[in-house]
C-alpha cells in the first residue's frame, strides 16, 4: 500500500486501537467507571457473607479453604477480620488496604480503591458484630496466565483485523474518487479531452462529488476553449489567405508594368491589417487579457458619435441614420472598447441595409430596480435566416460567403460587440424585422 490509502488507513487504524486502549487504560487506572465499581462492591458483599458462613460453620479451616479456593479460582487475595479487628485466617491483610479498611468502619458500608490492583472492603453484620471482609485482585492477573493469554491474544487478533478491515473499506471510500481524478487528470495531460471524472464516482453525494463536478466543468471549459481556438486558427488562415493570393497576383502583375494593381495592392493591405486589428482585438477580449477601464460613460454622447462617422460612410449609398434622441445614461465602462462595440453594429447595419433606406439607433432607459439602458439598431436589409440567428455573433459566421466577401465583411464585428457587452456585464441579440431587415438589441447595466 502507498499514496493516500495507505495513509488513511494507517491513520484510522492507529487511531481506533489508541482509542480502545485509552479506554481500557481509563477503565483500570481512574477506578471511575460507576457501573464497574457496582459489579466489585456487589461481588465482594457476596464473597464476604460467604467467607463469614464458612468461619462459622468449620471455624478457621474451612474459611481458610475457601480464601484458598477463592485465590485460585479468580485470583482474589482475601482476609477476614473479626468484630475485634483479629485476621481470622492468620494469612495477613492484603498489602494496601488499611486505607479501604478504615473508611468501612467509619461508615459500615462497602468500600472500593481500583488503581491498578483492586481493594475492597466490606462490613458483614451479624448477632456477635460487624465482620470486615478484606480482598484484592491484581488488574492484569488474568492476562498473564497461560489459557487466558492466549484467549487474550485471539480477541486482540480478532478486534484487530476488524478494525482493519471497517478502516480499509473507509480509506477505499475516501481515496477511489480521488484516483479516479488522478487517472482523469492524467489521460487530460496525455491530450484525451473526452475523458470525464464524475460516471467514476456518480454514486457518491458529498465533497468528492463536487470536486469531481467542477472537475468536469473544468475539462469541458478546456475542451471547448481548444476547438474554439483550432476552429479561429482554420478561420485566420482561411480569412488570410484570400488577400495574400491576391496581394501575390498584384505584384506580379506591378513587375510586368500594370499600374491598377498597386491600387488594387493598397487596397489588400488595408483590408489585412482592418482583418489583423480585428484578430488581435478579439483573441484579446475571449483571453480577458483586455482591462477595461471603469470610467462615467455617457452612452447618448457616444452613439452621437458613432452615428455622425457612419452617415458619411452612408451617404454614398444614400444610406442614412437616424438616431432617436434620448436622456443621457451613465455607466462604468470602458468607451474605447463600447464605441468599438457600437461602430462595429452600426456598421454591420449600413452595410446590409438597402439603398436609400435608414439605419434607425434608440437608446432608451428602463427604470427598474437595476437600471438598464437599451440600445436598438434596426437596418431594411435581408435579415438573416432564423436557423443562423443563434450563430451570428460567432467568430467568422457569415450567412452567405460570397455576400460577405463582395460588402467586405470580415465576420469578426459582431463578435467582438458580443465580447465588448458580455464584459461589461450586459446582453446582445439579433432578431428580424417584419417585413424585413435586422434588429441588434443590446442592454447594459447603468450605474446606480
Amino acid at each position: 500500500m502507498r499514496g493516500i490509502f495507505a495513509k488513511i488507513f494507517l491513520w484510522f487504524w492507529f487511531a481506533m486501537a489508541a482509542l480502545g486502549v485509552a479506554m481500557v487504560s481509563f477503565t483500570l487506572l481512574s477506578g471511575s467507571q460507576p457501573i464497574g465499581q457496582r459489579w466489585i462492591s456487589r461481588a465482594i458483599d457476596l464473597y464476604g457473607r460467604s467467607a463469614v458462613d464458612f468461619y462459622h460453620q468449620g471455624g478457621a479451616p474451612l474459611l481458610n479453604k475457601y480464601l484458598d479456593d477463592i485465590a485460585k479460582s479468580n485470583g482474589i487475595r482475601a482476609a477476614l477480620l473479626d468484630p475485634q479487628g483479629r485476621d481470622l485466617a492468620a494469612q495477613g491483610l492484603p498489602p494496601g488496604t488499611e486505607t479501604v479498611i478504615r473508611r468501612a468502619i467509619s461508615t459500615g458500608r462497602t468500600q472500593i480503591q481500583t488503581t491498578l490492583t483492586w481493594s475492597g472492603a466490606s462490613p458483614v453484620a451479624t448477632p456477635e458484630g460487624t465482620y470486615i471482609f478484606v480482598a484484592q485482585v491484581h488488574a492484569f492477573r488474568g492476562l498473564l496466565r497461560a489459557p487466558d493469554l492466549g484467549m487474550a491474544l485471539l480477541r486482540l487478533a480478532i478486534s484487530l483485523l476488524a478494525a482493519g478491515l471497517l478502516c480499509a473499506l473507509l480509506a477505499r471510500h475516501i481515496a477511489k474518487p480521488i484516483r479516479a481524478l488522478q487517472s482523469a487528470a492524467s489521460r487530460i495531460a496525455e491530450g484525451d479531452l473526452s475523458v470525464r471524472a464524475t460516471p467514476a464516482i456518480a454514486p457518491r453525494n458529498d465533497e468528492l462529488a463536487d470536486l469531481a463536478s467542477d472537475f468536469d466543468r473544468m475539462a469541458d471549459r478546456i475542451q471547448s476553449l481548444l476547438q474554439k481556438q483550432q476552429e479561429l486558427l482554420g478561420d485566420i488562415s482561411h480569412e488570410l489567405r484570400s488577400p495574400l493570393t491576391r496581394l501575390s497576383v498584384s505584384l506580379e502583375l506591378a513587375r510586368r508594368g500594370d499600374q491598377d494593381a498597386l491600387e488594387h495592392m493598397q487596397s489588400d493591405l488595408t483590408r489585412l491589417d482592418e482583418l489583423i486589428g480585428e484578430i488581435l482585438t478579439l483573441t484579446r477580449l475571449q483571453s480577458h487579457d483586455t482591462q477595461r477601464t471603469a470610467t462615467p460613460v455617457n452612452l447618448r454622447t457616444i452613439l452621437e458619435g458613432v452615428a455622425a462617422d457612419a452617415r458619411r460612410e452612408g451617404s454614398a449609398e444614400s444610406k442614412s441614420i437616424n438616431f432617436s434622441q434620448a436622456e443621457d445614461c451613465w455607466l462604468a465602462g470602458d468607451p474605447n472598447l463600447l464605441r468599438s462595440c457600437f461602430e462595429n453594429v452600426l456598421r454591420n447595419a449600413i452595410r446590409y441595409t438597402n439603398p436609400g433606406t435608414t439605419v434607425e439607433i434608440r437608446l432608451t432607459q428602463n427604470r427598474t430596480a437595476q437600471p438598464q439602458a437599451e440600445i436598438s439598431i434596426e437596418d431594411e436589409g435581408p435579415g438573416v435566416p432564423n436557423e443562423s440567428l443563434p450563430r451570428l455573433f460567432e467568430p467568422f459566421f457569415r450567412v452567405a460567403q460570397s455576400r460577405d466577401r463582395a460588402t467586405g465583411g470580415t465576420g469578426l464585428g459582431l463578435a467582438i460587440a458580443q465580447k465588448v457587452v458580455t464584459l461589461h456585464n450586459g446582453t446582445i441579440k439579433a432578431q428580424n424585422r417584419e417585413p424585413s431587415g435586422l434588429s441588434v438589441k443590446i442592454t447594459l447595466p447603468l450605474s446606480q
